[in-house]
C-alpha cells in the first residue's frame, strides 16, 4: 500500500511535482518546508531561522496527525540548511519539538529551492498493526 498524504490548509505542492508526504503500511515519509500558501516562496511568517524551523515542524506534525501519528513517532530526520551559521538557531528550535527523546538526525548544508533556508525530511514508524 502506498498512499499520498494531503492536508487541507497546508501548501498544495502537487502543481510542483511534490507531495506533502507518503504513507505505507508501516512507515510515513514527510518532507516539510516553510513555504507560503499558494506560492513557491518562504512563508512571510518565517522571519528568523527559528521561525522557519518552528513552522516546518508544526506543519510536519499536522501531516503526521492526519495519519494518526505525531512527531513522537519520527525515528529519523534529514535536515537541510543553506548556511552553517544557521545551525545553532535551527538546533535550539528543533529541540523544543521533542521531549528529549530525539529521532536520529543528519544535518547537511545545501542550496535549497526558492528562498527557504531550512528543509526537514522525516521518517515516522507506525505502531504495530498500523495507524490511520
Amino acid at each position: 500500500m502506498r498512499k499520498n498524504i494531503h492536508v487541507e490548509g497546508l501548501p498544495d505542492l502537487r502543481p510542483y511535482g511534490l507531495s506533502q508526504g507518503v504513507e505505507t503500511e508501516s512507515l510515513v515519509f514527510v518532507p516539510s518546508m516553510a513555504l507560503g500558501r499558494g506560492e513557491l516562496r518562504r512563508d512571510s511568517k518565517a522571519i528568523s531561522v527559528a521561525d522557519e524551523t518552528r513552522i516546518i515542524l508544526e506543519r510536519m506534525d499536522e501531516k503526521l496527525q492526519a495519519v494518526g501519528l505525531s512527531l513522537a513517532d519520527v525515528v529519523k530526520t534529514t535536515c537541510y540548511l543553506t548556511d552553517r551559521n544557521h545551525f545553532t538557531e535551527f538546533a535550539e528550535e528543533y529541540k523544543k519539538h521533542w521531549d528529549g527523546d530525539y529521532p536520529t538526525r543528519v544535518t547537511v548544508y545545501v542550496g535549497l529551492a526558492v528562498d527557504c533556508r531550512v528543509e526537514i525530511d522525516a521518517i515516522a514508524v507506525k505502531p504495530s498493526g498500523g495507524a490511520s
